[in-house]
């Protein structure tokens, strides 16, 4: 049951109602559901063409997690080569290449530039998420950028696939987690491309603002399956 203050129409005074709490909730779960499942395209994409990155990360999940088990958030801690994956695929795919608009609150002065109160703000992603000076290969997907010289995940203050400042995306948390469940557990079966290699097209599709993954076909076998 909404607790009167959520029931109460629109006021001026107030954004606590009922209809704002559902449109927020809808939009959480919407927006997550859309970016998760795109992500998670892109990543099993980029898994075909790259072998070698399939190989570690299965081992991976071979070890911490197993064949017969879920897997558990607490088994991401054990899995630093499967985070660095996952958050590569995130940078390399960078599928919003531009953050939500932002407002100038006050007027500022920003390296030779004025920018008066109320004036509307985006920030490229893509230029932080592709900047040759944080990333030894900016334009290949190359795990090895969310690792550190012994192998342990570390997270770049430049990574911002969810926008940044104050106004960065609610569903962070909830995405991590999101794509760290799902690919493990779709991990625990073989993958395998119906198609050779060279074969395998990485090139988004475009649509307004964000990039949508190619259609491509995919196999999963059990472990041992033929």
């Amino acid at each position: 049951m909404i607790s009167p203050p959520f029931s109460a129409p629109p006021t001026a005074r107030s954004a606590l109602h009922q209809k704002n709490l559902v449109d927020t909730v809808l939009s959480l779960f919407f927006a997550g559901t859309e970016t998760s499942g795109t992500t998670l395209s892109f990543g099993f994409l980029l898994l075909l063409k790259n072998p070698d990155v399939l190989e570690k990360i299965q081992a991976e999940v071979d070890r911490v997690i197993g064949e017969h088990c879920l897997p558990a958030l607490e088994d991401q801690a054990k899995m630093p080569y499967t985070n660095a994956v996952i958050h590569e695929v995130q940078r390399f795919n960078d599928i919003f290449p531009f953050s939500i608009p932002h407002s100038v609150i006050k007027d500022t002065h920003f390296r030779g530039y004025y920018l008066p109160k109320d004036t509307t703000v985006y920030c490229i992603l893509s230029s932080a998420l592709k900047d040759p000076h944080h990333f030894e290969k900016p334009d290949a997907s190359y795990p090895g950028h969310l690792l550190d010289a012994e192998g342990n995940f570390r997270k770049q203050e430049v990574f911002i696939p969810f926008s940044m400042g104050k106004c960065l995306c609610l569903d962070e948390s909830l995405a991590h987690a999101e794509l760290f469940l799902f690919l493990t557990s779709m991990l625990q079966n073989s993958l395998g491309p119906p198609k050779a290699l060279e074969d395998i097209d990485l090139t988004p599709k475009t649509e307004g603002l964000g990039r949508v993954c190619p259609p491509f076909q995919v196999c999963f076998l059990p472990h041992g399956g033929g």
